[in-house]
């Protein structure tokens, strides 16, 4: 009884199986072109991403200001704020500074303030000349 439950079994399976791989390559001839397609599409796509990872990657030679700490100290510019002058100096924008700075934007933006005040200026530009001017960046 065993035995022969055993042998139904795997009769079954046997028979099952080769229904698929029959239905497989069925499916195969009648979608032959589909298939193909699909993986000259995945091939391009991969090749794409490849391509825009490797073209895309180039490292940007950071700009980099001198800084006077010296001059900068007398007139009271704190380390953060020489830190946030050099960054205006290298053209970053206020989030930029924050994302390199880590810290808020908020704190850029009072940090900026503070600079206004200490070098006597109402807009980035005169701060900027401000402190060129007195060689606190070049």
């Amino acid at each position: 009884m065993k035995r022969s439950a055993v042998f139904i079994g795997l009769s079954v399976g046997l028979l099952l199986t080769l229904l698929n791989a029959l239905d497989y390559f069925h499916l195969i001839r009648v979608l032959s072109f589909e298939f193909y397609a699909a993986g000259v599409g995945l091939l391009f796509m991969i090749l794409g991403i490849w391509a825009g990872i490797k073209l895309s990657g180039s490292k940007k030679q950071p700009i980099t200001s001198k800084v006077s700490i010296e001059n900068g100290k007398k007139i009271n510019l704190s380390d953060r704020e020489l830190d946030v002058l050099v960054e205006l100096n290298n053209g970053l924008s206020n989030q930029e500074i924050a994302d390199k700075l880590f810290v808020s934007l908020n704190t850029v933006k009072t940090h900026i303030s503070n600079l206004y005040l200490k070098l006597h200026a109402k807009r980035r530009t005169q701060a900027l000349a401000k402190a060129k001017e007195l060689r606190i960046v070049e």
